[in-house]
């Protein structure tokens, strides 16, 4: 099992978005070939060479109020391969914190704990192998705090080392050149602006929140539906 994971926006006090989200899309291994081809296929026929677009591009108000269909068709696009799949998809849904969150030295952020403890759950509930975290990546020192912390819990806490589903080695790769994690680029920001908008708690009053609610849908339907759980506030 391959979970592709990324971020759209941070919890802290500063950032732009009201809920930061942090979400894996889970692929079965033999799955990956056709869904690569896939996306290339789709990426070739409306942008061409263009090198990726990431969802704060895409996942946007004027796709929807200025008719930017290539957007539009690209999301929705991406969309429908993967609920073709036999796949999973989980998120944490944050919301942004008053003051600046503490996370100690080589501790794991809460929001990555809940993550992971989803996917071994998930691994274990259907008698899977073992599940290769990749996430799409920040910058070095990002990411090798991140690395530290996934190792330490599951080398050094003893709830981590009842984790038998989790793979050791986290990797850290670029959406531009590994096409999958862009699954959980586009898919966090559609969930992020579905809680931002307050979706789940009242109608679209809007066409793009019309568009929004459509593609939540889509996602939560799909084989284990869209998991969605509170973090910290």
């Amino acid at each position: 099992m391959l979970v592709f994971i990324d971020e759209s926006g941070y919890p802290r006090p500063t950032d732009s978005t009201k809920n930061p989200i942090l979400l894996g899309v889970c692929i079965h291994e033999n799955d990956i070939k056709p869904i690569t081809n896939q996306i290339y296929k789709l990426k070739e026929t409306i942008y061409g060479k263009q090198d990726e677009i990431k969802s704060t591009k895409l996942i946007r108000e004027a796709t929807i109020t200025k008719n930017r269909t290539n957007n539009k068709t690209y999301v929705e696009g991406m969309v429908d391969i993967i609920t073709s799949y036999d796949a999973a998809i989980f998120a944490v849904i944050m919301d942004r914190p008053d003051e600046s969150i503490i996370v100690p030295e080589h501790h794991l952020p809460k929001q990555y704990y809940l993550l992971l403890k989803k996917v071994e759950f998930y691994c274990n509930h259907h008698h899977y192998g073992k599940a290769m975290m990749i996430f799409d990546e920040v910058h070095e020192d990002a990411d090798r705090k991140i690395a530290e912390a996934i190792t330490g819990f599951l080398f050094k806490t003893n709830f981590g080392r009842s984790f038998h589903h989790i793979l050791e080695m986290p990797l850290f790769v670029s959406s531009a050149v590994t096409p999958a994690v862009q699954f959980a680029d586009i898919f966090a920001g559609i969930v992020r602006h579905y809680y931002e908008n307050k979706l789940d708690q009242k109608e679209p009053e809007t066409e793009f929140q019309k568009w929004i609610v459509k593609l939540f849908t889509q996602l939560h339907n799909i084989s284990e539906n869209l998991k969605c759980f509170r973090n910290y506030k």
